[in-house]
């Protein structure tokens, strides 16, 4: 859009002139209520071993990053990947296609945003029914009417090792009336290197981002925002292919949001959202378009805060349509495009390969292009039982309907109906989940707890349905399966805080059994050999269902009786294990294996120094023909120092992440081999608000 290339400089000459970042990060980690723990802040930042959302989230218990290399990263909730972590930018779900294949990327910009928080238990299911919560990533273009008067914040650092510069500033001016902001993002990162000093080639990174918000406030009662986002990323895939793979990923959103506040007792706000995304990726391997992915979403929703007695919640309903398209042609996916019929058999070759293997091979667009349309209406509400007794409760109803057109797929390579004559009928698919809570969050008490029980319905994705073909970036052949269920789960969580003085306990658990658990896994034939493609001699990947069980837990462990210059010292340590498993005792693929972290925190009232040692075990809980990753360890630094000038905030700080420059593997990757996690890297940066 014309509108965007506009935005783009007028962005991009604000960050130049203002010579400045974005504000930091804050990530919060959240209870099912949405209470922070603001202590942990500055840990979960310092934690973060680059850009993606899922190192930014990588320190709250059980949580992990299925990432490779600077590009991507996405978050594995308490062994929940995918489709079970519901992403939110700005209160709408993320139009991308990060939970579709671990090598695309969130399209998200974490750096440039100011929450993140993690919901689970009935507050979560306000905007979905994921058994892994919803991670909600906030920026400028969410928040309230900004300050009046001319504010902002920019940030710069750069590191060695592998080389990389950022710079971002958001900036806001505002009357009593009406409110601009601009934010603008740059970042560049060269291929970085392994811990054994290897360059692992295609992993560099070049990320983009300009936003626009105009807010309208004509009294004390309501107010309007029009605000544009535009993201861009350019990466590359570190996988076996003799060429380079590339990913050029761009997201353009264009929102209205309307909030009004009523004069009625019952009735606190209202807001109306209204959202177009326009999502694209395309995979090149050497300069040939061999792949095309492309999503377009419109979203309406409205949302109400209200109190009824002793009730307070909110209450969310929601009508979406989207249309996803690929394109899978060697060198010739520059657009999308109606295959030529001309009359032969449709299927024919794919009849063939399923005459020859027993599996129905194509070469071809590998999914029809997919129309759906979703409806959802969601009610979180909380109640107090008593002084420090808190009752929550949370439904989730959705509707979606589904309708597949075969007219891009080849005709030699159409899903023949004598094999499935519905395999490409359209699918009305209903789900109903539920949720409720306890928990104990009187402030004066020592220990606090809270527990949450919920049942949850999941729809196959339209990729689990339909994909069957190739992907170049990840070198695997998938077949999805257009007869997968609904995924339902019973989800049980607890967790329990102890504070007393110098002492701080945290405990969580969780237990969550699923029917119908749709996962990936290599395929063999019965005598133990892998199968493969006869296209591009790779590995191929069966999407199934299973019955399986997810338990484990986080323990988590401060101190802070030492004392340096009359300065606490805090020593803390936490552990994570989880076990994921189907009902017959097998490992499930891609399990987080254990770990444990220790460190040491000093903060004085101007600066803040951090040491931590984590060691990641070796992942030896393996799915059938699955191979052991051996564990490493990690010893990460940060400093801080603070200054306040003239009534603006500045900080300088330096990091350094696996100091040791261990060479280490990531299990929960399925490229954990060509693309292993960095080596030692030392990064600076100065952030200014002003």
């Amino acid at each position: 859009m014309k509108v965007f290339t506009v935005i783009s400089g007028l962005l991009m000459s604000s960050v130049v002139l203002a010579e400045t970042e974005l504000e930091e990060v804050t990530v919060i980690g959240t209870t099912e209520e949405k209470t922070s723990v603001p202590e942990k802040t500055e840990i979960l930042k310092e934690g973060a071993s680059n850009t993606t959302l899922g190192a930014y989230l990588d320190a709250l218990p059980n949580v992990d990053s299925a990432s490779y290399g600077e590009a991507v990263g996405r978050p594995v909730v308490r062994g929940m990947s995918g489709y079970r972590v519901k992403v939110l930018h700005n209160d709408n779900d993320l139009n991308d296609l990060s939970a579709m294949s671990q090598d695309h990327a969130v399209a998200v910009a974490p750096r440039a945003s100011e929450r993140i928080e993690l919901l689970k238990g009935p507050a979560s299911l306000l905007y979905a029914a994921q058994a892994g919560g919803v991670v909600k990533v906030s920026d400028s273009l969410n928040s309230r009417f900004p300050e009046k008067g001319f504010h902002g914040t920019v940030s710069t650092d750069h590191r060695i090792d592998a080389d990389s510069h950022a710079l971002d500033a958001r900036v806001s001016v505002a009357n009593d009336k009406w409110a601009l902001r601009l934010g603008g993002l740059k970042q560049e990162s060269d291929s970085y290197q392994s811990g054994n000093g290897d360059i692992i080639a295609d992993s560099d990174v070049n990320t983009t981002q300009a936003q626009v918000g105009l807010s309208w406030k004509p009294n004390a009662q309501s107010e309007l925002q029009i605000n544009a986002t535009k993201l861009d990323k350019d990466y590359g895939i570190p996988n076996n292919t003799p060429e380079a793979t590339r990913i050029d990923m761009s997201r353009e959103d264009l929102g209205i949001k309307y909030r009004y506040q009523p004069d009625l007792e019952w009735l606190d706000e209202i807001t109306l959202d209204f959202l177009d995304s326009d999502y694209l990726h395309d995979e090149t391997e050497g300069s040939r378009k061999d792949g095309l992915f492309g999503q377009q979403q419109q979203r309406g929703s409205l949302n109400a805060a209200w109190g009824v007695g002793d009730w307070m919640g909110e209450t969310r309903i929601g009508l979406a349509h989207s249309e996803l398209k690929v394109c899978h042609e060697h060198g010739a996916c520059d657009a999308f495009s109606d295959a030529t019929r001309t009359g032969a058999t449709l299927g024919d070759s794919v009849t063939q390969y399923w005459e020859n293997t027993g599996l129905p091979y194509s070469h071809g667009h590998p999914m029809p292009d997919t129309q759906s349309r979703i409806f959802q209406a969601s009610t979180t509400a909380q109640k107090m039982l008593n002084d420090s007794l808190e009752l929550s409760l949370g439904t989730h109803l959705q509707s979606r309907q589904l309708t597949p057109n075969p007219d891009n797929i080849q005709e030699q390579w159409v899903h023949p109906s004598g094999l499935d004559p519905d395999y490409y009928d359209k699918r009305d698919d209903h789900a109903l989940s539920f949720s409720l809570g306890l928990n104990n969050k009187a402030e004066e008490k020592k220990l606090t707890w809270e527990a949450s029980i919920g049942y949850l319905e999941r729809f196959p994705s339209v990729d689990e349905l339909y994909w069957n073909g190739f992907h170049h970036a990840t070198d695997s052949y998938i077949f999805g399966d257009s007869n997968l269920d609904k995924e339902r789960s019973v989800n049980l969580d607890f967790d329990i805080g102890y504070q007393h003085n110098e002492h701080l306990i945290q405990f969580s658990t969780f237990y969550y059994r699923f029917k119908d658990y749709i996962y990936q896994d290599r395929s063999y034939d019965d005598n133990g050999n892998a199968l493969i493609d006869p296209f591009h001699l790779s590995q191929v990947w069966l999407t199934g269902q299973t019955d399986a069980i997810f338990y484990g837990g986080s323990l988590r462990y401060e101190n802070s009786q030492l004392r340096f210059n009359d300065k606490p010292l805090t020593l803390w340590g936490q552990a994570d294990v989880l076990d994921a498993s189907k009902t017959n005792g097998e490992t499930l693929p891609r399990t987080a294996p254990a770990s444990m972290e220790v460190g040491v925190r000093y903060e004085p009232a101007d600066w803040s120094a951090s040491l931590s040692l984590k060691h990641v075990f070796n992942a030896d809980k393996l799915a059938p023909n699955e191979e052991e990753t051996s564990g490493y360890n990690s010893l990460n630094i940060q400093i801080k120092k603070d200054w306040k000038v003239a009534n603006q905030d500045v900080e300088l700080w330096l990091k350094g992440t696996n100091l040791t420059d261990e060479y280490a593997e990531n299990h929960l990757s399925v490229l954990k081999t060509t693309a292993p996690l960095p080596g030692r890297q030392i990064s600076a940066g100065i952030n200014w608000k002003f």
